[in-house]
């Protein structure tokens, strides 16, 4: 192993330049210098910044608990072997459904994903699916007021794509182990739009003059839109039903131990402060602004939404305000709703996107996190620009029925300019 490491020293540099420019993989150890144990082999091969940048960030650091750094650089380190070990794999990839899909499926899932498509944004009782693993309710917290304090109860809900049946293997695999009973809901597959005209129809939109900041793709890709457009569809949900909270789980989770236990109590801990939004998973690009209790925080701007709790007041918030209209990468669009990055550290364009997004989150983060993606996962990413059938709405079609662009334009422009800049 140690040798394909040294053998795939320059394979990981290009890798790590890729994995700056999206923010899927946005890992706050690329960012901060703290120390070799913290930052790992990644920071040793990133650009050096200035000392002065350097020592603010290192004393930020101090501010988070030492095992949410523990957490993150365990996935951070475990990523960076996973694709040393994966290399060609990882680097030649394509679209593809998972192997466990027969090809006389799969005409049955592009088909199911496309009928999908056209009931947005209401989730229908053939769009969820229940997972009981045991006859009784779930239940978080032991006090009598429990769904006062956020208990999500029964409604935990987990978004999976059709095509995805291995990370559902997984996510069955979590729940029992936790315990747990859950709702799968089908995801929108932004990869089944084949027209701009399509989603435009849905009214689903990007906030106007939309442009990646710098820690991000310069455009939204089909899989950010149908990632958005998937847990819209459960605020929806929410709403409609008058659920006063859930637990909103994407299908790449990894349950950190004794969730179940540990969630409940860290929901007593809230008691008596006001939130709607509650992390249990998340990547930090910033320092918490403050820490609220012994295991929870304000958090600054947040990426990631692996995993969270969501009141019926956010859910109705964001679903009368119709941000489906105006919309964008959903973490960066959490930060913003918080109030979150408006210094332009992490996102330069977030003032401009303020304008746009309503500022109605109040956020509170689990700290360590109670909820992290397993390893390998963002490799089955199906938003960021990490395989060759993931595209930017902006090289979609315009119309049904125009033939498919000879090149992606804006994919190709881009690449160039990652491949000139990593030069």
């Amino acid at each position: 192993a140690q040798t394909a490491k040294s053998e795939s020293a320059g394979h990981i540099q290009i890798l790590e330049q890729r994995h700056r420019s999206i923010a899927a993989a946005s890992w706050m150890e690329v960012r901060w210098s703290v120390d070799d144990a913290f930052c790992g082999r990644q920071w040793r091969t990133a650009p050096k910044q200035p000392c002065s940048a350097r020592l603010v960030q290192e004393r930020q650091t101090e501010l988070l608990d030492e095992e949410t750094v523990r957490l993150h650089k365990f996935y951070h380190d475990k990523t960076v072997d996973y694709t040393v070990q994966n290399f060609e794999w990882v680097n030649s990839k394509g679209y593809s459904t998972d192997n466990t899909i027969a090809l006389s499926e799969q005409e049955a899932v592009w088909r199911a994903s496309k009928d999908r498509l056209a009931r947005w944004p209401r989730v229908e009782e053939q769009n969820i699916h229940e997972v009981k693993f045991h006859d009784h309710p779930n239940r978080f917290c032991t006090a009598d007021d429990a769904e006062n304090l956020g208990d999500p109860g029964d409604n935990i809900f987990v978004i999976n794509l059709h095509r995805r049946p291995a990370k559902l293997k997984h996510v069955l695999a979590q729940l029992y182990t936790a315990g747990l009973n859950a709702k799968v809901v089908d995801a929108i597959d932004g990869d089944a739009f084949t027209s701009q005209e399509e989603i435009d129809k849905l009214g689903a939109r990007t906030l106007p003059g939309y442009c990646g900041h710098k820690n991000t793709l310069p455009h939204l890709t089909t899989g950010q839109l149908g990632c958005f457009m998937s847990h819209f569809a459960i605020w929806h949900y929410m709403v409609e039903h008058q659920i006063p909270s859930a637990l909103i789980l994407e299908d790449d989770f990894d349950l950190q131990p004794n969730f179940k236990q540990l969630l409940g109590e860290y929901l007593e801990e809230a008691r008596g402060h006001d939130w709607n939004l509650m992390y249990v998973g998340r990547s930090p690009t910033e320092p918490d602004i403050r820490r609220v209790t012994e295991h929870l925080a304000q958090p600054g701007y947040t990426l990631w939404t692996v995993g969270y709790l969501f009141t019926l007041d956010a859910a109705r918030a964001l679903v009368e305000a119709e941000t489906q209209s105006r919309l964008a990468p959903l973490d960066h669009y959490f930060s913003i709703a918080m109030g979150q990055g408006l210094s332009g550290h992490w996102n330069e364009h977030a003032v401009e996107w303020s304008k746009h997004i309503p500022q109605v989150l109040r956020g509170l983060a689990v700290t360590p996190p109670l909820v992290m993606p397993y390893v390998g996962s963002m490799f089955l990413s199906d938003t960021a620009m990490l395989r060759n059938g993931t595209k930017f709405v902006t090289d979609l079609p315009l119309r049904e029925g125009d033939p498919w662009p000879s090149s992606r334009r804006n994919e190709e422009a881009w690449r160039a300019q990652s491949e000139a800049r990593r030069i």
